[in-house]
C-alpha cells in the first residue's frame, strides 16, 4: 500500500506537466498560475474555466502524470447494483463507481491529488481500490445530479424515520425518568442530530431554528430567506435534541431562565462547518437557532458575485481608494452585511497596507487580515472585549484599513469616526433599512451630523434577493 501510495506524488510541478503536453508555454502557465492561486482554485480548473484548453486535454495529461488511466466518458455503475453506504461515501467525496466486486472497486476521479486520501477509507472498507480519471463535467452532469438529489431525499426520509421511531420508544418509556445529559449522548439522538445538520450544510441553508411548542418543537431551515418547515419531535425528543446541541456547544443544560451563546465546528466532506447557537427560554421550553458559519473560505468572494450593478460597483471601489474616511453597509439582519464587508476586505487585500478587524463573530477568515472576536465576559463585565474597547486598542497597533463588524452603541460610532478622521479607512455595517435612515439611527445614539458627514465616504443599503433555480427557471 505504501509503494502505491508513493508512486500516486506527482514528479514534477504541474504547469511543466502541461507544457509537456501542449497545454501552453511555460511563461503563459506561470502567469496561469499565479492567477489561479490568487482564485484559490486549481491551475487545471482555472485552465477549463477560462477556456484556455479543453477540459479532455488537462485532465488527460493530469491522469498521464499521475500515472493513471483517462476516461473522457465514463461507464458509471447503476445504483441499484451499489449499498448505500458506497453511494453515500461516493457522493460525499465526489466519486463515482465504475465497478464493485468482492474485495475489488474501481472508481472515477477528478481530483487526482485526493487518491492518497480515498486509498485508506476504502482500505477500510475492505476494498482494494482503482482509480481512472475522468473530466469534472461528468460529475456534474444531470445523472450525478439526481443521485445527489436522491442522496437529499435519502435523508431527510432517514431524518424523519429517525424522528419517528424516537418518538414512538419515548411514548413507550414516558412512565420512567431519564438523565438528561446521557439521553443526549445516546446513539439515536446523536445520529438525529447530525443528519440534521448535514442536511442543512447539503441544502445550503443559512440557519436551523428549533422552536419549542406545546407538543414538542418543531426544526425549520432558512434557505435563500425563507424558512422551510422539516420535521417534528414530540416533548421528550425535542428536550434531549435540544440537550445534545447544548453540549455540542459547550453550553449549560440546566440553563431554563437566562438566554446563551456558544458554538462549535463539523466536519462535512473537505469543508469545516462551524454553526454558533443561540438559545433563548421560551414559556414551553428552550429555542434555539444555529447559524451556519465558515465552510467557504476555498472559495474567493467577489463583487461581480454578489450580483452588483457596474455602476454600482464603481462608486463603491471609488470609495475604497480613499486613505480615510467611512464606509458604511446598512440593511436588516441577514441581509448579506458582513459577506459584502468579506467581499470588499478580499477585493482590497494588499501586503503594503494593515488589515485589522474586530468582529462578532468572525464568520470567515482572511489571508493577511488580523481578525479579532469580541468576547463578552457575564460573570465579570470588566474583562470583556467589546468593539469599543477593542477598537480602541486596534487604533495603536498602526493600522492602514479597520473593519468593525457593527456600530452598535455611542461609543463604538464615535471611536469609528475619529479614527475615519485620523487618517484610517474605516468599514462597518449597520441595522438600518436604508441609507437615509442610517443617518438617523446614528444621529439618535448621539452622533454629531455635522462630524458624521466631515468622515463619510459612502453609504449603502442592500437586500437579500432570491434566486431562481438554474434547472427550473423559464423565460
Amino acid at each position: 500500500m505504501a509503494k502505491l501510495i508513493a508512486n500516486l506524488a506527482l514528479k514534477k510541478p504541474v504547469e511543466l506537466i502541461f507544457e509537456e503536453n501542449g497545454i501552453a508555454d511555460r511563461e503563459s502557465l506561470q502567469k496561469y498560475q499565479k492567477l489561479a492561486q490568487t482564485e484559490k482554485i486549481p491551475l487545471e480548473k482555472f485552465l477549463v474555466e477560462n477556456e484556455i484548453a479543453s477540459e479532455i486535454d488537462v485532465y488527460g495529461a493530469l491522469a498521464k502524470a499521475y500515472s493513471l488511466e483517462f476516461s473522457p466518458a465514463p461507464e458509471i455503475l447503476e445504483e441499484d447494483d451499489v449499498s448505500e453506504r458506497l453511494t453515500r461515501i461516493c457522493s460525499r467525496e465526489r466519486l463515482l463507481i465504475k465497478f464493485v466486486g468482492d474485495r475489488q472497486i474501481t472508481l472515477y476521479t477528478c481530483e487526482p491529488e485526493k487518491i492518497r486520501r480515498f486509498q485508506p477509507l476504502f482500505s477500510a472498507l475492505g476494498y482494494e481500490p482503482t482509480f481512472i480519471v475522468a473530466p469534472p463535467s461528468v460529475f456534474s452532469s444531470p445523472v450525478v445530479e439526481s443521485n445527489n438529489l436522491q442522496s437529499n431525499q435519502e435523508l431527510f426520509s432517514g431524518i424523519s424515520t429517525l424522528a419517528d421511531s424516537l418518538r414512538t420508544s419515548a411514548t413507550d418509556a414516558s412512565d420512567s425518568r431519564h438523565d438528561i445529559s446521557a439521553d443526549a449522548e445516546s446513539s439515536s439522538i446523536v445520529d438525529l442530530v447530525n443528519k440534521t445538520l448535514l442536511l442543512a450544510v447539503n441544502q445550503s441553508a443559512s440557519d436551523i431554528h428549533i422552536e419549542t411548542t406545546a407538543k414538542g418543537a418543531r426544526v425549520r431551515f432558512r434557505i435563500d430567506g425563507v424558512l422551510i418547515d422539516r420535521f417534528e419531535l414530540d416533548a421528550g425528543v425535542a428536550s434531549t435534541f435540544i440537550s445534545r446541541l447544548l453540549i455540542m456547544s459547550d453550553l449549560d443544560i440546566t440553563e431554563k431562565v437566562m438566554p446563551q451563546d456558544g458554538s462549535f465546528k463539523v466536519r462535512s466532506g473537505d469543508r469545516d462547518i462551524e454553526f454558533r447557537i443561540a438559545s433563548m427560554p421560551g414559556i414551553y421550553g428552550q429555542n434555539l437557532v444555529l447559524r451556519l458559519l465558515s465552510g467557504a473560505e476555498a472559495q474567493k468572494l467577489s463583487l461581480e458575485a454578489l450580483g452588483m450593478l457596474e455602476d454600482e460597483l464603481e462608486i463603491i471601489r471609488a470609495s475604497t481608494r480613499s486613505p480615510h474616511g467611512m464606509i458604511l453597509v446598512a440593511g436588516p439582519t441577514g441581509s448579506g452585511k458582513s459577506t459584502t464587508l468579506y467581499a470588499l476586505l478580499e477585493e482590497m487585500a494588499d501586503p503594503k497596507l494593515k488589515f485589522i478587524t474586530i468582529e462578532d463573530p468572525v464568520e470567515r477568515r482572511i489571508e493577511g487580515v488580523q481578525q479579532i472576536q469580541v468576547r463578552i465576559n457575564r460573570n465579570e463585565p470588566d474583562r470583556s472585549l467589546t468593539f469599543a474597547r477593542g477598537l480602541r486598542t486596534v487604533l495603536r497597533l498602526d493600522p492602514d484599513i479597520i473593519m468593525v463588524g457593527e456600530i452598535r452603541d455611542s461609543d463604538t460610532a464615535q471611536i469609528s469616526i475619529q479614527a475615519s478622521l485620523t487618517g484610517h479607512l474605516v468599514l462597518s455595517t449597520v441595522h438600518a433599512n436604508s441609507s437615509v435612515e442610517t443617518l438617523k439611527r446614528l444621529e439618535n445614539i448621539g452622533i454629531d451630523f455635522h462630524l458624521l458627514m466631515s468622515s463619510l465616504n459612502l453609504i449603502f443599503s442592500q437586500r437579500l434577493v432570491r434566486r431562481l433555480c438554474p434547472n427550473c427557471r423559464k423565460k
